[in-house]
């Protein structure tokens, strides 16, 4: 498998990055809700302005995108043992269907994981489906020991 180079994602790529996103959440259906996509197109226009995230892609090399990964700096305070200025996190990472099992996505999650470390991110999370925790494991990532909660407000009617 040969070194695949991924670059910055730029706001003409965000139809693609949505795409990819919907290819992430298992496609439950032929095409996404076009309200949703709007949406999501939209937010990664403006979040690629924003000098505190990050998207890479690895071109198909016949138009599209193959894979992308996302990674946001969040502003923390400094604690005992981390004066780090941020935490980082990791998330939207996708790889085409076509474009599997050829070293893209874990291009896209080297150059986010790079980039997030450059930025002041000692701590980096991100949520692994199980068929991507071998690679995100290789790559130095490893399951937390405590417990993670969340909360979801009443009115959220769609699951991660």
């Amino acid at each position: 498998m040969s070194e695949k180079l991924a670059r910055h994602a730029e706001a003409s790529d965000a139809p693609e990055l949505v795409r990819l996103r919907w290819i992430m959440f298992g496609s439950p259906g032929p095409a996404p809700d076009p309200q949703w996509a709007q949406e999501c197109t939209a937010a990664f226009e403006q979040r690629i302005a924003d000098p505190l995230f990050a998207a890479f892609v690895v071109d198909t090399g016949t138009g599209g995108l193959a894979a992308c990964a996302v990674g946001t700096c969040i502003p923390r305070f400094p604690s005992p043992g981390n004066s780090a200025p941020y935490a980082g996190h990791i998330g939207s990472v996708a790889t085409d269907p076509a474009h599997r099992r050829r070293g893209h996505g874990r291009a896209c999650v080297t150059a986010v994981r790079d980039w997030l470390a450059n930025q002041g991110c000692t701590v980096i999370d991100l949520y692994a489906s199980t068929d991507g925790r071998p690679m995100y494991g290789s790559m130095g990532f490893t399951v937390r020991p405590d417990v993670a909660m969340i909360w979801r407000a009443p009115t959220a009617s769609v699951e991660w």
